[in-house]
């Protein structure tokens, strides 16, 4: 059954149609498109169900355990360091990225669907990726100075007082906010998700 509603695009109009199948999402159950092109989806028969991958193209055999396998070992033919090196930061970049909603492909060539991500956090929050940010820059400046002729910073406290710390008040931080936010009435939540659904998105 399809039926057509009002558009936010005069001229326009929404279209919707019903179906027999059981959805399966992956992402979202709800996309909001502010883009020209907008995102790509996947539709897959999984059982009885039809599973809707967000992005399939996104996080496959660049992001799994064996390509941070693979960048470890290429680095570990130059200096063993470099091959650790590579393979931490490819690895954490994976493991950030496991904690969204999206996923990785972990287990390449095993398989080829990315693991569920484990909701925790977004792509757009503030305060992880702010974290996320100044972590790197202190074990940069620390390793600038571990490696240099001279050292001068205390490793422990430094990693106590600038990494642990900040990243425990942070992380602090949104936990309350995100407290506060599910305590708020549902008209308020509903208020504010069509204030950002007509909001004016920069392109």
């Amino acid at each position: 059954m399809q039926r057509c509603t009002s558009s936010e695009i005069p001229g326009l109009a929404e279209g919707r149609a019903s179906v027999d199948a059981r959805i399966l999402h992956t992402y979202d159950a709800e996309t909001k498109i502010d883009i020209f092109s907008g995102p790509s989806l996947a539709f897959e028969r999984a059982d009885d169900a039809v599973e809707v991958t967000f992005l399939p193209w996104h996080r496959a055999w660049t992001h799994s355990l064996f390509m941070a396998g693979l960048l470890g070992a290429a680095g570990f033919l130059i200096a063993p360091v470099y091959g650790l090196a590579m393979a931490l930061a490819a690895l954490a970049h994976i493991v950030e990225d496991q904690m969204g909603f999206m996923g990785s492909n972990l287990l390449f060539p095993l398989t080829r669907k990315r693991a569920m991500g484990l909701k925790l956090l977004r792509s757009g929050d503030a305060i992880p990726n702010f974290l996320a940010v100044w972590v790197s820059l202190a074990v940069i400046l620390l390793n600038l100075d571990r490696f240099s002729e001279a050292p001068v910073i205390p490793v422990w406290p430094y990693v106590l007082v600038v990494i642990v710390a900040p990243c425990l008040l942070g992380l602090g931080l949104r936990a309350w906010l995100s407290l506060q936010t599910r305590r708020q009435p549902a008209s308020v939540l509903a208020a504010v998700e069509a204030l950002d659904e007509t909001a004016e998105v920069d392109i």
